[in-house]
């Protein structure tokens, strides 16, 4: 709606509205179907109040290798591309899309650094799961377990094969 004041300067009311992480997640049925979300999709109601959605514009780093950190964060739009050191090699482990899950080291040991380095490619909205907020009864569920092994898995093979390579020349 527009609006003047008395020196005829147009005025235009904006009304901003706080994202909510269940209506963006509704809207998105790629976001719905993710496997992290059906493993949590019990906690869900208790478990989105105590999360934080994050937006980060093109080329920022989202985590960096060796920092603190013990959350797991979410792709709800954009793609991350994932790093990781390994003495003196660097490597790529690849690109994690919409409904992709980054943190799956430091949530599954719960403590020391971030294992890889993320940075967005354009610009990328997360979701953020602190650790404590996973848990259940002082635990994280078998589950939600199952499905980060198996994330951490591909990124330490990827990381494998990578390291191999450069060292083969």
């Amino acid at each position: 709606m527009s609006q003047r004041f008395g020196d005829n300067t147009p005025v235009v009311k904006v009304e901003l509205k706080r994202a909510d992480a269940a209506e963006l997640i509704a809207s998105k049925v790629e976001l719905s179907g993710s496997r992290l979300l059906k493993v949590l999709a019990l906690a869900m109601p208790t478990l989105l109040p105590k999360t934080t959605l994050r937006r980060y514009p093109d080329k920022v780093v989202l985590m960096q290798q060796g920092e603190e950190g013990d959350s797991l964060f979410f792709v709800m739009a954009g793609d991350v591309r994932v790093f990781a050191r390994r003495d003196k090699d660097s490597a790529e482990l690849g690109v994690v899309h919409l409904g992709g899950v980054l943190g799956e080291g430091e949530v599954l040991a719960g403590e020391g650094g971030r294992r890889c380095s993320a940075v967005a490619q354009g610009q990328v909205d997360v979701l953020e799961f602190p650790r404590a907020a996973l848990l259940v009864g002082g635990k994280l569920p078998p589950a939600l377990v199952a499905m980060l092994e198996d994330v951490k898995r591909g990124r330490m093979k990827a990381l494998d094969e990578m390291s191999d390579f450069l060292n083969r020349w």
